[in-house]
């Protein structure tokens, strides 16, 4: 497969794995995952944990069709009651799934597509925690088809297999003259969230930037109907990255300032 080496590069070509080659993954990337795992929980205090081999958890999607061979996955443990919290697990969950990518795996946020019940009893959950959510990770079913393409052929291939919100739509509260007048690092940074995934593919997330102060903010749009904090955290990772650097304030509304 076409080589890549960072997470900008990931998320120009991650799209979601929903069809899993039976293979379990190599001990070596595993590895590889876990250290990236445990480093995020220890700078997040969320307790994140890679689950394998446990196909009963998405029995019912893997017989539907809607998922195949799907067996592994990230369970996105925080504490119980705290928005930001799973804020956060949105956007260190993206890292991961990031990461993953880079290591050739497949990925896919799950919410009603799995048994949660059982995902629950595989993972380690004391009573001050909860699940917020999981993420299938794997080798792709398909990726065999595209790993001699390269670089561009893999944008295009992300690009045709989801529509996602124009620039104007994702800055709706702004002035036609503030979207214009925005810099190039503001503009990268909401052509990386356009591709963040979110729940039904709603993009809930909406960004302004302050001319004044020169700080982005972002916060969920309140007419859109879906979204959750979860998807306001994986949104603010894709602009961070795609914006070159910088650090969010938590919560709905946090600003963002470039570094």
């Amino acid at each position: 497969m076409t080589e890549h080496t960072q997470l900008i590069d990931a998320l120009n070509v991650r799209i979601t794995t929903r069809h899993y080659d039976p293979s379990p993954m190599a001990p070596g990337t595993i590895r590889q995952l876990s250290s990236t795992l445990n480093a995020i929980n220890m700078l997040s205090g969320l307790d994140i944990q890679l689950v394998t081999g446990k196909p009963d958890v998405f029995e019912a999607g893997n017989t539907s069709g809607h998922l195949s061979n799907a067996a592994n996955y990230l369970a996105l443990v925080g504490p119980k009651d705290d928005p930001e919290s799973m804020e956060k697990a949105g956007f260190y969950g993206q890292r991961l799934v990031l990461t993953a990518t880079l290591y050739g795996l497949g990925t896919g946020w799950v919410a009603g597509s799995w048994n949660r019940e059982a995902a629950q009893r595989h993972c380690r959950v004391t009573p001050s925690q909860a699940l917020y959510l999981g993420i299938t990770i794997g080798y792709s079913a398909s990726e065999a088809n595209y790993g001699n393409q390269e670089f561009d052929q893999l944008c295009r291939r992300q690009a045709e297999h989801r529509p996602s919100k124009s620039y104007d739509e994702l800055t709706a509260p702004m002035s036609e003259d503030d979207r214009e007048a925005a810099p190039d690092w503001f503009k990268a940074g909401l052509a990386a969230a356009a591709k963040a995934p979110s729940a039904m593919n709603g993009q809930p997330v909406l960004f302004t930037l302050d001319r004044k102060t020169g700080d982005a903010a972002a916060s969920l749009d309140k007419n859109s109907g879906t979204g959750s904090i979860i998807d306001l955290g994986i949104a603010k990772m894709n602009f961070q990255i795609g914006a070159g650097g910088g650090t969010w304030v938590w919560g709905d509304g946090g600003h963002f300032i470039r570094s």
